[in-house]
């Protein structure tokens, strides 16, 4: 959506100053590259900031930030531009976008990677995969690395490996006051705690070190489609299955087929039930656990040996910068037969054909990270529900935005606290309780007094700090 703005013209003598010794690059309304740069993936936050500042290194963010306070004007951090909030932009603001900073180093004897804050997923694992290692990453290959990681970092690895937040082993943040903090086990060691899902509420992370695991360059994974009249059949299967084996992360989604040619042409453009994902472990074993499914019928099945860089690919088609999106996802206490009604409900009345309604299985190594380990709350929950309305044409948002909410609604009791802020994109101070749990929303306003008492960084999931 256009917005209106009643902040204040940005100085154009404050900018000169930023420019004398800013590294990166400095881009203005009149620019030609402008809205280009400016544009991000939720298309309902159509935002003009009043100047776009892409750093080269930490020394430019932290004129960025200077430039911030001194002009009093919001800030926004992009790094790969997939906030469904929109916090990526920010209008007549500006923005301190990341994209730049692609430095990447693979350690493959201490099995860690350090990244700069405006590498995506699919670039990251490129890089590790040539070493035959990995960390839980995005499901779509252009979420940005950094973004991703702080508000949880939910995976198809994450059941083997747990979220990518409990891999992160050490941080480079920028505070409000300019000030380079370290943030590790043995160094700010509280604040290494907030990062692991807290979000960006407390500085501009401008290099972060992931713990990597093995995983051999080719996997068991891919996607199946089935006829939707199976739905019911196909959810208790892949439900029944779901737990059978850490190495099984995936998720079973009404879609709606891509005219794509592997899709057969009669059921091209028409909902189907599909389940996508990957089985990280021997292929013999995944064959075993596939067969269930398989005895159901699928109109197509792609499932076979890839490699694990494709399978980070597989819906990327769904998910294109520019559609309007309004997103919910919940924990679930379980998935009954109720639950299953709720879905197949859901998938029938969704108003768009590019919306997907989806469940992702949880536990294993998620499970295994104690509750008060890091910021993210609700790790038992066994599987977790995602509302992913995605649509064209802003005459069709009251209607998605409804569906949305009402399925929620009709969830009811089976939801439980817990799931990242990252996939919601309306969420108010009842639902950050909800995501981190009350005693958590304090022990992260606790560390957003010391390091942002000011709430410079606001354009996040906030947590206010004390002041206000």
């Amino acid at each position: 959506m256009a917005e209106t703005t009643n902040v204040a013209a940005l100085d154009a003598g404050l900018v000169e100053q930023v420019r004398a010794d800013f590294r990166g690059e400095i881009v203005e309304p009149s620019d030609a590259r402008y809205d280009d740069l400016r544009g991000v993936f939720n298309g309902m936050f159509d935002r003009r900031p009043a100047v776009i500042l892409r750093p080269y290194g930490a020394a430019d963010v932290i004129r960025g930030i200077g430039l911030a306070r001194m002009s009093g004007l919001p800030l926004a951090i992009r790094g790969g531009g997939h906030s469904v909030a929109g916090f990526s932009s920010v209008e007549g603001g500006i923005v301190l976008d990341l994209r730049a900073m692609k430095g990447i180093r693979v350690d493959p004897v201490r099995r860690t990677v350090r990244a700069q804050a405006g590498l995506n997923w699919g670039e990251l694992d490129r890089e590790t995969q040539a070493f035959g290692l990995a960390v839980t990453g995005g499901r779509v290959t252009t979420t940005g690395v950094v973004g991703f990681t702080l508000g949880t970092g939910s995976g198809w690895l994450e059941r083997k490996y747990g979220f990518a937040a409990d891999n992160l082993v050490a941080a480079d943040v920028v505070t409000a006051d300019g000030e380079i903090v370290v943030a590790s086990e043995h160094e700010n060691a509280e604040l290494l705690w907030g990062l692991r899902g807290g979000g960006g509420n407390f500085g501009v992370v401008t290099e972060m070190e992931l713990r990597l695991s093995p995983l051999a360059p080719i996997v068991y994974g891919g996607i199946a489609v089935f006829d939707p009249a199976k739905s019911a059949d196909v959810i208790r299967t892949w439900r029944d299955l779901s737990h059978t084996n850490d190495d099984i992360g995936w998720a079973v989604a009404s879609i709606t087929a891509p005219p794509e040619p592997f899709i057969p042409a009669e059921w091209q453009g028409k909902r189907v039930i599909g389940v996508a994902g990957m089985i990280a472990g021997p292929h013999d074993a995944a064959e075993k656990a596939l067969a269930p499914l398989r005895a159901l019928g699928p109109v197509v099945d792609l499932w076979q040996p890839m490699p694990y860089t494709v399978v980070q690919s597989l819906i990327d088609g769904g998910s294109p910068y520019g559609r309007r999106n309004y997103w919910r996802a919940h924990n679930l206490d379980g998935f009954d037969d109720g639950v299953i009604d709720t879905f197949v409900e859901a998938a029938a009345t969704c108003p768009s054909p590019f919306t997907a309604v989806l469940m992702v299985n949880g536990g294993g190594a998620v499970a295994g990270v104690g509750e008060d380990d890091t910021a993210i709350t609700g790790r038992s929950s066994p599987f977790n529900l995602h509302l992913n309305g995605m649509w064209e044409g802003d005459a069709a948002d009251d209607e998605n935005i409804a569906w949305v909410k009402g399925v929620t609604a009709a969830l009811g009791s089976h939801v439980v606290p817990g799931i990242s802020m990252n996939f919601v994109t309306e969420a108010d101070d009842a639902s950050k309780v909800e995501s981190w749990g009350a005693a958590k929303v304090e022990r992260l306003r606790a560390l957003k007094d010391r390091y942002d008492p000011s709430n410079l960084f606001r354009l996040n999931q906030n947590i206010r700090p004390t002041s206000g």
